[in-house]
């Protein structure tokens, strides 16, 4: 069996470089302290380090006896049994040997002694830590408390707007879910000291916010553990630390403690605490990726602390506010960008037009100011100068540019402490502090400057970050003479810093960059080549749009008119490219249509065309092309699309439907006729599953006649009631049944049943969607109230599908009330099934409908899960009862490791949040056994009962047992 790892972490490889390598350790220097080695442990728990090969106890902390009816010596070489009891320590094999099992969730046990206990584990060198903390702890919420807790959280922290309001609306939100009496928010600042940016405290504290810290207050080591281990708990600053003792034949070598959450922590950092008073903390890593972007630092006067299930719950809500902080700071960082994109097009454009590009900066309807967020800026283009704003005086600019001059290459000046990088210009702060320079010939003879003034700031520091350490006795314990202690006093000290102004952001710089190469002669004809370019070209990818596609495909049909040969024409469109945009944002969206158009131009020949004809819609021309060749690209196209895209930060797997049309010798088609061609395709492989190709062909020009056939006889059909409803059986896990799920079915006269996928979208199209989901309600209701009578020890209920654009429908909960009302059934017999992609959308609206529903009693439940965007968040936050798993997972079992995978995932889900789950498409007895060995609590299939009209069904009720086995 493989050993799982935590936190990507090889077993056996240490945990925490924490000295460079032939660096000695030296207690004197705190940031070399080895804190994971310290062999000691707080004293509110007991720690086990056992062999896993035999589960025998080789460490034990001594203070085993004040925990339970025994001694360390007596625990020491002895199994595990020993300590933790029997029945305990078979759960335990049980998760060790469970892949997916997380040693941090506890395990809840009784030990031998009588005792409640929190058991947690971790694997570090191939051995077992194993951690005990008491459970009767009178505070510890309960889980049904502390997941509403967390869910009111999460749903708080997704409605925050900007990256400071996200941060105090965490702080708030972590002192409501874990009491501490103090919560702030600590970010590092690219010199890695830190400062308070958000804080929630008792009314009678001293407020930090604003401070600033010096990063000597957290070491070098102290950071990386921060990375390895994201939440650390000190129950009472002023504990005793409580060593570990070792089995007799075992070397007592210092244990990598960097994974417990009982690990004593360096007598530095206690002091430095209890210097704050400060008498409890946890601290929880905030990641920007792999770095350290901050901490939420929880402070509490008195000694405090919490279980190993708030503290998993406390883990969520960091990761949670982390990847919300990361997203905030892109969203805002993209838009800035966009805005700043957005003015140099307008500067580059009138610049382009105008007679003097110079002259050209002086137009007030747009500053170019507006570009670096600057007070002023001086423009020496093609021999004419320009000033606009506070800028140095002409003195000073000489000064300034004869220093630039000096180097052999002109290079970009990007400075916001000009008095300190060129002394002789601190006299003109006021004007300029800091420069943005960029070059646009050699030796700066034509360039563009900006300004921005002095920006005088107070920076407050809890303490002079001068004096952030004192000398203090080393102790016999670490040789005698002085080590570095903590430092003693958090008084308020304000640092005046001048000469500085604004530093300039990143995009700014790049968009100085930008218009700076705009400017040159040469590039400004490329930049009027560029606008020219624009009009064929896709702005967003570069690919060429539609009339310049409709314009080489014309050329290419003439061609072939004249030459002979082929021409295909494929038509791609991205599946669900709309959730990619309501989950992910539309910046996220229109970086994957970037990296679609990168991959299809990487599948392609130089031959071919590539082009984006609008929305997530491409198209491929390929000229000169063999028979076969065209479905061959087709399915190279679909394997470039399976893997997963990186859309900020998250990883997603976004696939085509492709459509073929080829056009041989001697058939004549126009542009148009072949783009649509293509397009039809399309929409069949897109109707036939998605991530599919189809070839075009002539069945299809009649599948398209045949949907207008559909559009026209459908709502007459309706209006008629010539559409059945057929009702497909659902059991449960063990086989009883325990209702029906309705499905509209159309009999057209002379073509027999059509398939739901043809005219089900017909329907929705055409508005149709609401009469039929009252006609369903209606014929389906009646029919379940004559069969709950028929078998009352039966119970039976009722599903029904319901679209997105029902789901503010107020008419739909009049129609649900009185049709039960009529057949006088309760609310909770019908169950609404809506499709994953219709709930993932954040629309207040449908959320009040759903949860208005509920209230009344019916019960919701989510159709097809997992083949969308399947989000914990709208989980937490929809009131739903049921995961439908979809025909697609179940159909691999019980061969497919990754279909059972998913479907106990889904199960396991679904049930940690009280919701049941339905195993639909099962047709096997293979199948089903899975299911239900894997404990879906609902099953539905063809081997347990094909759709049938009610009428069989009353046959079915009569002549069969209510059993799976039976169906």
């Amino acid at each position: 069996m493989s050993e799982p790892q935590h936190h990507d972490v090889d077993v056996g490889v240490p945990v925490v470089d924490f000295l460079d390598p032939g660096e000695a350790v030296d207690l004197t220097s705190c940031d070399r302290e080895p804190i994971h080695l310290l062999g000691r442990i707080q004293p509110h728990g007991v720690l086990l380090v056992v062999d896993e090969s035999n589960l025998r106890i080789r460490q034990v902390s001594e203070n085993v006896d004040r925990h339970q009816h025994t001694s360390a010596s007596a625990l020491l070489g002895e199994p595990l049994a020993a300590a933790l009891g029997n029945e305990t320590v078979q759960r335990l094999r049980s998760a060790l040997a469970e892949p997916r099992a997380n040693g941090e969730d506890p395990l809840t046990c009784h030990l031998p002694g009588g005792a409640g206990y929190e058991v947690t584990w971790h694997r570090i060198d191939h051995q077992l830590v194993v951690e005990l903390e008491p459970a009767d702890d009178p505070d510890v919420v309960s889980m049904s408390a502390l997941f509403a807790h967390v869910r009111s959280a999460m749903r708080t922290l997704e409605t925050t707007d900007g990256v400071l309001e996200l941060c105090q609306a965490a702080a708030l939100e972590i002192k409501r879910v874990t009491g501490y009496d103090r919560v702030m928010v600590y970010r590092f600042r690219p010199d890695q000291h830190g400062e308070v940016v958000a804080e929630e405290c008792e009314a009678d504290m001293d407020r930090f916010l604003g401070l600033h810290y010096p990063a000597s207050d957290i070491p070098r080591q102290a950071r990386k553990l921060y990375l390895l281990n994201r939440l650390r708990v000190i129950a009472d600053v002023n504990y005793t630390p409580v060593p570990l003792l070792a089995a007799a034949g075992y070397d007592l070598a210092p244990v990598d403690l960097s994974l417990a959450a009982l690990r004593s922590v360096s007598p530095f950092h206690l002091s430095y605490l209890a210097n704050m008073g400060v008498g409890a903390t946890l601290t929880i890593s905030l990641m920007r990726g792999t770095r350290l972007w901050g901490m939420l630092a929880c402070h509490h006067r008195t000694p405090k602390r919490i279980d190993a299930q708030l503290r998993a719950a406390c883990r969520l809500l960091g990761q949670t506010f982390s990847l919300q902080l990361i997203a905030q700071e892109s969203f805002e960082k993209t838009a800035y960008r966009a805005k700043l994109a957005e003015i140099e097009v307008q500067v580059v454009a009138r610049m382009a037009a105008a007679d003097s590009l110079a002259g050209a900066l002086l137009d007030e309807r747009i500053s170019p100011l507006e570009l670096t967020a600057a007070d002023g800026m001086v423009a020496r283009i093609d021999g004419r100068t320009v000033t606009i704003g506070d800028v140095l005086p002409p003195a000073a600019m000489t000064a300034l540019l004869q220093r630039v001059r000096a180097d052999e290459e002109p290079v970009a000046l990007v400075c916001d402490d000009l008095p300190a990088r060129f002394p002789e210009l601190a006299p003109h702060a006021d004007q300029a502090a800091g420069v943005l320079a960029m070059p646009l010939s050699a030796a700066y003879e034509d360039f563009i400057m900006w300004f921005r003034r002095e920006r005088p700031i107070d920076v407050s520091w809890a303490g002079n970050p001068d004096k952030a350490v004192s000398l203090v006795p080393s102790g016999p314990d670490h040789g005698d003479g002085v080590s570095l202690g903590p430092r003693n006093s958090f008084e308020a000290w304000v640092e005046d810093v001048r000469g500085h102004c604004m530093p300039w952001d990143e995009a700014e710089i790049d968009t100085a960059r930008g218009l700076a190469l705009s400017v040159p002669e040469l590039l400004l004809a490329r930049a009027r080549e560029r606008l020219a370019h624009l009009a064929l070209h896709d702005t967003l990818t570069g690919l060429p749009n539609r009339a310049l596609l409709l314009d080489h495909a014309a050329q290419a049909l003439a061609r072939q008119q004249r030459d002979g040969g082929e021409v295909a024409l494929l038509f791609i469109d991205l599946d669900r490219f709309k959730l990619v945009n309501d989950s992910l944002g539309h910046a996220a969206g229109d970086d994957l249509l970037v990296q679609a158009a990168a991959r299809l131009d990487a599948a392609m020949c130089d031959t071919d065309t590539v082009a984006r004809i609008g929305g997530d819609e491409f198209v491929v021309l390929c000229e000169e092309i063999s028979p076969g060749q065209a479905d061959q690209l087709a399915d190279r196209i679909l394997e470039a699309f399976r893997m997963p895209f990186l859309l900020d930060g998250n990883e997603a797997i976004v696939t085509t439907s492709i459509g073929v049309a080829v056009t041989a010798a001697g058939q004549h088609a126009s542009p148009a006729e072949l783009l649509r061609d293509a397009d039809t395709a399309m929409y069949r492989a897109k109707n036939t599953g998605r991530n599919a190709s189809e070839v075009f062909t002539d069945q299809m020009r009649v599948i398209s006649l045949r949907r207008v056939e559909i559009e026209t006889s459908l709502r007459p059909a309706l209006e008629r009631g010539d559409l059945q409803v057929f009702f497909q059986p659902i059991h449960t896990g063990a086989g009883v049944l325990t209702g029906f799920e309705a499905l509209a079915r159309w009999p057209l006269p002379g073509r027999g049943l059509v398939p739901p996928s043809e005219f089900i979208p017909v329907v929705e199209s055409t508005g149709l969607m609401g009469p039929l989901t009252d006609w369903v309600l209606e014929n389906g209701l009646g029919s379940l109230a004559g069969w709950r009578a028929q078998r009352p020890d039966l119970d039976l209920t009722l599903a029904v599908n319901m679209t997105a654009s029902q789901m503010t429908n107020s008419r739909l909960r009049t129609t649900i009330d009185r049709t039960l009302a009529r057949y006088g059934l309760p609310p909770r017999v019908l169950c609404l099934e809506i499709t994953e992609s219709a709930l993932i959308t954040d629309d207040e609206l449908s959320h009040r409908f759903l949860h208005e529903l509920r209230e009344q009693g019916v019960r919701l439940s989510i159709d097809d899960f997992g083949t969308g965007f399947s989000s914990l968040s709208y989980l937490t936050k929809l009131p739903v009862h049921e995961l439908k798993i979809d025909r697609a997972f179940t159909a691999g079992l019980p061969d497919r490791q990754a279909d059972v995978t998913v479907v106990a995932s889904v199960v396991g889900l679904a049930h940690q949040l009280g919701m049941r789950t339905l195993a639909e498409g099962v047709e096997t007895d293979a199948q089903i056994a899975e299911v239900q060995r894997l404990g879906c609590d609902l099953v539905q299939g063809y081997l347990l009962g094909r759709p049938m009209p009610a009428q069989e069904i009353d046959r079915f009720l009569l002549t069969k047992p209510p059993s799976a086995t039976a169906a």
